[in-house]
């Protein structure tokens, strides 16, 4: 990107880091709400608070990659 599109999108709210292809699509999904231009589509802290939390839970709880493959399993 060119440093003028860069401090244009900071100026005016739109710049958005890209997500990438692998990312879960819960996270995709709370960052693209967050990141809502009108306030009305986005959720209050209290209720980003609680989906964060269920999805750190559902994060511990799921098998990693890396022991999916040292279980075979993978």
């Amino acid at each position: 990107m060119h440093y003028g599109a860069i401090i244009g999108g900071i100026v005016n709210n739109t710049l958005r880091p890209p997500v990438p292809s692998f990312c879960d699509h819960e996270w995709r999904f709370l960052m693209e709400q967050c990141w809502a231009p009108d306030p009305v589509g986005r959720q209050s802290l209290t209720e980003i608070t609680k989906r964060l939390r269920n999805m750190s839970t559902a994060c511990q709880t799921k098998p990693h990659s890396h022991q999916l493959q040292n279980q075979g399993l993978k």
